[in-house]
């Protein structure tokens, strides 16, 4: 039990200093092994989020874009955004608890992506700010909607799951061997540090029949923004994550265990800071805060997820799993003063014209703000599901087929807007093949219940108690899919996907008080290629269009906001990748996604803009040097991302052109020495690095125009990581 040991050391010193989902598959995703050479592995044998089914990325007819074991260890990302910045075209809408999806991603133009474990277990509203990449053995991004395998991911007022999924598997128990694998970085900038200390460790209990896991982190931050303005003097941000987990092999046939995943979070409340032409507004600094320095915002979440595999047959694999979610939000920010101020023809006024037209205020004062907020909220989420995979090789005439079916349930407490809703679900899914030819079909049926319930909510400005009540709603929902791979030579691929998802959007109520339930549709072509340029390097290239129906449209009458449903949107792009090993010493993964987003119920600026950028792009490369002793394994490594211009909105709609974020380059370089060059062991690492090196001011996500999030400053990092 060294391994426990030294995990349960580890910990009791980081509280000390402090004081002051799951897997559904039998795959093991969880092995963390730090080779002597360190040369990093961008690109994954097989995914499994696009298909529940293991398979190549090159042989799926859709896109899945994967961040590996090898990368979040590389690149040290702190959070789900830090993670995913660099997977173009994905974007979020602000980085706090008080923005409307905190936690949700947009991809392909079409928002609000609820990210989920394993594709099964959404993780509820919020607790994407605070997921630790370190826990995870990869993240998969689908692309296009997939509801069609997974079910409708927003039933309450989130029009969610029209561009993708994002799905995390976390680290869980192997019984390949007992080991503690051990990281500590520190990063310092100007008026900004971090301190970072990761341990996992795995403990092999029985040979080849039960094992658990235990990856901590302890995290420990002072952002820039706590250096200047109201909020100077905050303390600093801690957060504490554990996700032990379980796994035990009585047999050949089946196995079973559990996985788990623990966070705490208490950091300085930051909701971000006007923007005017690239640059922040109204007075402030690139890096200051309304908020005040006692202002917090904390996260408690659980989750838990125990799981069987069942080999019935050599053919027939049946899964069965569940989950429990548990979250608790809470924070008290102090806003940036917002004016929004249109005349009857929708033409801006008053004081807001003045904003737009000069960047201030018309008192010019600075650190205006426009009220207090203080919420509170708990969330709990359920999930259930069995799944059948059955497998036929050798089929007569060559023919191969896998044929997948699972039945779920899904239960979403009262959480942010609207009551609590049950989801019933099912999906069927056939993979066919011949020869060089595969086709898939899918088709996914969803029931959608939202519960009776009442919520109360308080104004903090006059102390009035509004109380709602929304009565039973119930609705339904069909997903299909289509895709088509064909693979006439070994490195050359075609490919091409026809998917539709459809979602109830729950929790609105029209002027005459009833309430809609129809389905938003978003449907999605898609056609591209794939090649092979190298023997482990792989080249891809798509076209897709996405079209949005029936959305909801926001009217305000009388003070109040009600919803008709006549909205709708296009997205449309290329995407572009290039991923794996140009040599032996060398790997790659560069990406590029052009996307054109139009609300087509609107012309000109309104209809279409850069409401993300348009174009973007991230690079990445490790490169081990050779040849020269003092230098010989080596690792270094480089990153890039670029956005392009894009538009601040206001509930997503276009306002002004002065409100925009300028394009932005941003450069990261690291070094991977191995201690042995210093007669220590050869599994052991000396790291740096400098992050965003040139010192790139850049706005690295939004909600609203007055709610833009700064990126963070250059900062210089050294760390060490290692093996017991």
């Amino acid at each position: 039990m060294k391994a426990v040991t030294l995990l349960v050391a580890f910990a009791a010193a980081g509280l000390a200093l402090a004081d002051g989902a799951s897997t559904n598959t039998f795959a093991d995703l969880g092995t963390v092994t730090v080779e002597a050479s360190a040369l990093s592995k961008y690109r994954p044998d097989t995914v499994s989020g696009a298909t529940f089914t293991a398979e190549p990325p090159e042989r799926l007819p859709t896109v899945v874009d994967t961040l590996t074991a090898d990368f979040i260890r590389e690149r040290n990302p702190t959070d789900l955004n830090d993670l995913l910045r660099w997977v173009p075209g994905i974007e979020t809408g602000g980085t706090s608890l008080l923005v409307r999806q905190p936690g949700f991603f947009t991809i392909r133009g079409m928002g609000g992506t609820e990210p989920m474990f394993d594709g099964v277990v959404p993780i509820g509203r919020g607790a994407g700010l605070f997921m630790d990449p370190f826990m995870m053995d990869r993240v998969e991004v689908v692309k296009g909607p997939i509801a069609s395998l997974t079910g409708g991911a927003g039933a309450q007022q989130n029009n969610n799951g029209a561009g993708g999924s994002v799905n995390m598997y976390l680290k869980g128990a192997h019984l390949d061997r007992s080991e503690v694998n051990f990281q500590e970085n520190t990063s310092i900038g100007r008026n900004t540090w971090r301190q970072r200390g990761m341990v996992d460790a795995n403990e092999v209990l029985v040979d080849d029949i039960m094992a658990i896991r235990l990856p901590l982190s302890l995290d420990f931050y002072s952002p820039a923004y706590t250096a200047a303005g109201s909020q100077d003097g905050a303390r600093p941000r801690q957060q504490y994550t554990l996700a032990p987990s379980f796994v035990a092999k009585p047999s050949d046939a089946a196995s079973f265990g559990v996985k788990s995943m623990f966070v705490y979070s208490d950091s300085p409340s930051y909701i971000g800071i006007p923007v005017w032409r690239g640059a922040p507004a109204a007075g402030y600094g690139w890096y200051e805060s309304s908020c005040r320095k006692t202002d917090r915002s904390t996260y408690k979440g659980v989750m838990v997820n125990p799981w069987v595999d069942w080999q019935v047959t050599d053919e027939w694999l049946l899964k069965f799993g569940g989950s429990f979610m548990y979250s608790h939000l809470e924070q008290t920010t102090r806003e940036p003063y917002t004016s929004y101020s249109v005349d009857a023809n929708g033409n801006l006024i008053g004081a807001f014209l003045h904003y737009c037209n000069t960047g201030w205020w018309p008192n010019g004062e600075k650190y205006m703000t426009s009220g207090f907020s203080e919420s509170r909220m708990f969330q709990q989420s359920y999930t259930a599901y069995t799944r059948s995979i059955y497998t036929l090789e050798e089929l007569p005439f060559g023919f191969r087929n896998k044929f997948v079916v699972q039945p779920d349930f899904y239960y979403h407490g009262a959480g942010g807007f609207g009551g609590p809703v049950s989801r019933y679900g099912a999906t069927v899914q056939d993979s066919l093949g011949w020869g060089w030819v595969t086709l898939l079909a899918g088709i996914r049926y969803d029931y959608f219940m939202e519960n009776d319930n009442t919520q109360s909510t308080r104004n903090t400005g006059t102390g009035a108690v509004t109380t709602t009540h929304y009565d039973e709603a119930r609705a339904f929902a069909f997903s299909p899919r289509g895709g088509l791979t064909v693979q006439p030579l070994d490195w050359l691929v075609f490919f091409g996907n026809v998917s539709q998802t459809q979602t109830p959007t729950l929790g609105y109520r029209n002027s005459d008080g009833t309430r809609p339930d129809d389905p938003w549709t978003a449907t999605q072509w898609e056609a591209g290629f794939r090649v092979r340029p190298l023997e482990k390097l792989w080249f891809s290239a798509s076209y897709f269009n996405i079209e949005q129906e029936n959305t909801p449209v926001a009217e305000t009458s009388g003070g109040q906001t009600y919803y008709w449903f006549d909205g709708h949107n296009r997205s449309k792009g290329v995407e572009l990748s290039l991923s794996g090993d140009v040599t032996e010493n060398w790997s790659v993964m560069a990406m590029y996604a052009y996307t054109l987003y139009e609300d087509c119920t609107k012309s000109g600026m309104a209809g279409e803009f850069e409401r993300i950028p348009r174009h973007a792009a991230t690079f990445n490369t490790s490169y081990r040097l050779h040849g020269f002793d003092w230098v010989e394994d080596v690792v270094v490594g480089m990153g890039y991302r670029f956005r392009s211009m894009s538009y601040a909105t206001m509930r997503g709609a276009f306002v002004n052109e002065n409100l925009r974020f300028d394009p932005s380059h941003v450069f990261d370089v690291n070094l991977s020495v191995p201690l042995s060059k210093f007669g220590w062991r050869d599994d052991w690492f000396l790291t740096l690095g400098v992050r965003n090196i040139f010192g790139e001011k850049y706005f690295d996500t939004s909600r609203h125009y007055y709610e833009c999030f700064a990126g963070e400053p250059r900062t210089f990092e050294i760390g060490l990581r290692g093996r017991f």
